[in-house]
Protein backbone atom coordinates (compact mmCIF):
# COMPACT_ATOMS: atom_id res chain seq x y z
CA UNK A 1 0.00 0.00 0.00
CA UNK A 2 1.23 3.51 -0.77
CA UNK A 3 1.84 5.76 2.09
CA UNK A 4 -0.05 9.19 1.39
CA UNK A 5 -0.01 12.58 3.43
CA UNK A 6 -2.49 15.14 3.39
CA UNK A 7 -2.25 18.69 3.40
CA UNK A 8 -5.83 20.93 3.64
CA UNK A 9 -5.21 24.51 2.43
CA UNK A 10 -7.96 27.35 2.95
CA UNK A 11 -7.27 30.79 1.01
CA UNK A 12 -8.45 34.15 2.00
CA UNK A 13 -9.49 36.02 -0.86
CA UNK A 14 -8.84 39.21 1.46
CA UNK A 15 -5.20 38.20 0.56
CA UNK A 16 -3.93 39.04 -3.38
CA UNK A 17 -1.31 36.74 -3.28
CA UNK A 18 -3.97 33.98 -2.13
CA UNK A 19 -6.16 34.95 -4.50
CA UNK A 20 -4.34 35.19 -7.00
CA UNK A 21 -3.07 31.53 -5.87
CA UNK A 22 -6.65 30.26 -5.81
CA UNK A 23 -7.55 31.59 -8.74
CA UNK A 24 -4.25 29.32 -11.06
CA UNK A 25 -4.79 26.52 -8.80
CA UNK A 26 -8.73 26.79 -9.63
CA UNK A 27 -8.01 26.54 -13.84
CA UNK A 28 -5.56 23.64 -13.14
CA UNK A 29 -8.20 20.33 -13.71
CA UNK A 30 -8.74 18.65 -10.01
CA UNK A 31 -6.72 15.43 -11.15
CA UNK A 32 -3.41 17.62 -11.64
CA UNK A 33 -3.10 20.40 -8.69
CA UNK A 34 -1.28 17.83 -6.40
CA UNK A 35 1.55 17.62 -9.13
CA UNK A 36 1.21 21.31 -10.12
CA UNK A 37 1.53 22.65 -6.07
CA UNK A 38 4.70 19.55 -5.94
CA UNK A 39 6.63 21.23 -8.90
CA UNK A 40 5.22 24.71 -7.90
CA UNK A 41 7.25 24.30 -4.75
CA UNK A 42 10.16 22.48 -5.70
CA UNK A 43 10.88 25.00 -8.46
CA UNK A 44 10.53 27.76 -5.71
CA UNK A 45 12.97 25.94 -3.48
CA UNK A 46 15.97 25.33 -6.63
CA UNK A 47 15.12 28.75 -7.23
CA UNK A 48 15.78 30.18 -4.04
CA UNK A 49 18.84 27.60 -3.83
CA UNK A 50 20.27 29.43 -7.08
CA UNK A 51 19.30 33.22 -6.18
CA UNK A 52 21.55 32.44 -2.72
CA UNK A 53 24.38 30.51 -4.30
CA UNK A 54 24.70 33.35 -7.34
CA UNK A 55 25.12 36.06 -4.19
CA UNK A 56 27.58 33.98 -2.51
CA UNK A 57 29.35 34.34 -5.72
CA UNK A 58 28.92 37.91 -6.50
CA UNK A 59 29.66 38.72 -2.47
CA UNK A 60 33.19 36.84 -3.39
CA UNK A 61 34.35 38.56 -6.35
CA UNK A 62 33.62 41.84 -5.46
CA UNK A 63 35.65 41.28 -2.34
CA UNK A 64 38.98 41.81 -4.07
CA UNK A 65 37.30 45.30 -6.06
CA UNK A 66 38.19 48.38 -5.25
CA UNK A 67 35.97 51.57 -5.76
CA UNK A 68 36.67 54.87 -6.32
CA UNK A 69 33.83 57.38 -6.10
CA UNK A 70 33.61 60.29 -8.86
CA UNK A 71 35.33 63.01 -6.41
CA UNK A 72 38.43 60.45 -6.18
CA UNK A 73 39.10 60.24 -10.17
CA UNK A 74 41.95 61.83 -11.34
CA UNK A 75 40.04 64.35 -13.73
CA UNK A 76 41.09 62.98 -17.58
CA UNK A 77 41.98 65.41 -20.31
CA UNK A 78 38.96 66.51 -22.03
CA UNK A 79 38.76 66.13 -26.04
CA UNK A 80 40.07 69.55 -27.37
CA UNK A 81 42.45 70.58 -23.94
CA UNK A 82 45.93 71.10 -25.32
CA UNK A 83 48.89 71.37 -22.47
CA UNK A 84 50.83 74.43 -22.09
CA UNK A 85 54.18 73.22 -23.09
CA UNK A 86 51.99 71.95 -26.66
CA UNK A 87 51.42 75.39 -27.03
CA UNK A 88 54.83 76.49 -26.04
CA UNK A 89 56.16 74.77 -28.63
CA UNK A 90 53.82 75.41 -31.39
CA UNK A 91 54.66 79.08 -31.05
CA UNK A 92 58.65 78.79 -30.54
CA UNK A 93 57.88 77.26 -34.12
CA UNK A 94 56.09 80.08 -35.36
CA UNK A 95 58.21 82.37 -33.77
CA UNK A 96 61.56 80.57 -35.40
CA UNK A 97 60.00 78.92 -38.55
CA UNK A 98 60.80 82.13 -40.42
CA UNK A 99 60.26 82.40 -43.92
CA UNK A 100 57.42 84.03 -46.72
CA UNK A 101 55.71 80.35 -46.94
CA UNK A 102 55.56 80.37 -42.81
CA UNK A 103 52.10 81.62 -41.82
CA UNK A 104 51.01 82.67 -38.15
CA UNK A 105 49.33 79.13 -36.83
CA UNK A 106 47.25 81.49 -34.11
Amino acid sequence: MVERRRLNLSFSMASPLQREAWEILRAVPSGQRTETVCRAVCRMNEYDALVETVRQIVREELRGVEFVSATEKPVQPQAGDVDENVLGFLLALQNNGGGEESDSLF
